[in-house]
């Protein structure tokens, strides 16, 4: 007899009612064993496990390297899990046991979530993802009214693989790129979790989300362009709902790709058209301190770039942005433009003890010429800044900065917020 939530998710899904799926699923990487039943023979044993499992199966893998897999294209073939996932409260959980290794290729992203077929709620323990020539993990765009929901990383690493010194290894471009995620996390739990030495691009590249996504206790460094990246583009979609956190994030050494000049952007950007709530808290951004990464830059230009920017991309403006306890600070004589940079949002909270600790361009700067000015501004006693603030083209002091509370629109700006909407 089906459980309710077996036979709910069946009947959302579209499916065929089947035998109660199992408890445990065993995986070797050449084999899928359900208790009870022969060992089946598979080079695709991830995805061939996930098939056979539903709400609350967790599926183990033994120590070895697996192949790249993908779930919800809707296609009847090796690579690609045909199943709804799991339900919210009894995810599907695939756990390594023991060095568990996913290996990417030059012809796919090492684990690639589509809705074809709609998927959710899988958590992914213990991980380490190599990514292939694009992502290490692939959420594709969403059509209106679809969104990649429920999907945990938790103890995961991703390795890049490239070494940005001497240019050589594998060309990876992203660590995660999502569109439309909703209950998103990366997270390390028993350690931190790691991205690490991808040659082009953003170690998280989120876009339009649908509902929260949390990304903590993560260790960052060498990475092409930033650590995180969120955007909501009118032209990709919706604009951003939810609350978004990154905590206790550490960020080493970010935008140094060849490719872009190496000035590939701020560690951490938040790109406009998010409506939410945006929190970072607790976390620690460097960059300059590697003297074997000094001579990734340009003629004439400074080593690395900045810490932390919000600007608006186009749409409406952010909406909250909170700073609490974050630690961003470049060498001297580092970094090609402001450490930190926030505009466009209808309300920035500065709390706890933020310090901004600049290389060679200004600290802290509000209101970036061109953007949409912060409506609401709030700024902790306890906030410290070694550096140049700057409030638009003004230099000002620490005690003009306290006095700081943003700027009420004039009549254009108020206009262009309609338009907005």
């Amino acid at each position: 007899m089906l459980t309710l939530p077996l036979l709910l998710s069946l009947v959302s899904s579209g499916a065929q009612p089947r035998a109660l799926a199992p408890a445990l699923i065993h995986c070797t990487p050449e084999s899928v064993t359900v208790p009870g039943a022969q060992p089946q023979a598979t080079r695709q044993s991830i995805a061939a496990a996930l098939a056979k499992a539903g709400p609350g199966t967790v599926i183990e893998l033994a120590a070895g390297v697996y192949e790249p897999f993908s779930i919800g294209f809707g296609k009847p073939a090796s690579w690609n899990a045909q199943t709804s996932g799991g339900l919210p409260g009894q995810p599907i959980v695939v756990r390594a046991n023991g060095d568990v290794r996913i290996a990417g290729n030059k012809t796919s992203d090492t684990i690639a979530i589509q809705q074809a077929q709609r998927c959710a709620h899988i958590t992914f323990e213990g991980l380490t993802i190599e990514p292939g020539y694009r992502a290490g993990v692939m959420f594709y765009r969403c059509n209106p009214g679809q969104m990649h929901e429920g999907f945990r990383f938790i103890d995961c690493k991703i390795l890049g693989g490239y070494d940005h010194r001497t240019e050589t290894g594998h060309a990876t471009k992203w660590g995660v790129w999502g569109h439309s995620l909703k209950d998103f996390e990366f997270r390390g739990v028993r350690a931190p979790a790691i991205v690490r030495d991808i040659r082009n691009e953003h170690a998280f590249y989120l876009q339009n989300s649908r509902g929260d996504i949390t990304i903590e206790n993560v260790s960052a460094s060498r990475l092409g362009r930033t650590f995180v990246q969120f955007t909501a583009r009118a032209s990709d979609g919706p604009p951003g709902i939810g609350t978004i956190r990154v905590e206790r994030c550490t960020v080493e050494d970010a935008c140094i790709a060849s490719g872009d000049n190496y000035k590939g952007g701020s560690a951490l950007t938040l790109a406009g058209n998010h409506t939410g709530t945006v929190i970072f808290k607790n976390n620690r951004v460097r960059s300059g301190f590697a003297k074997e990464l000094a001579h990734l830059t340009r003629a004439g230009a400074p080593f690395g770039t900045g810490a932390f920017v919000a600007w608006d991309s186009g749409g409406e403006r952010n909406g909250v942005l909170v700073l609490e306890n974050n630690h961003f600070e470049f060498a001297p004589g580092c970094g090609d433009r402001p450490l930190a940079q926030i505009s466009s949002c209808r309300e920035v909270r500065l709390v706890g003890t933020n310090r901004f600790i600049g290389g060679k361009a200004p600290a802290l700067v509000f209101d970036l010429e061109g953007q949409k000015p912060n409506l609401s501004v709030s700024i902790a006693p306890t906030t410290v800044v070694q550096g140049e603030i700057r409030i638009g083209a003004k230099s000002v002091t620490r005690e003009q900065l306290a006095q700081y509370r943003g700027a009420n629109p004039p009549p254009k700006a108020k206009a262009d917020d309609a338009a907005d909407k």
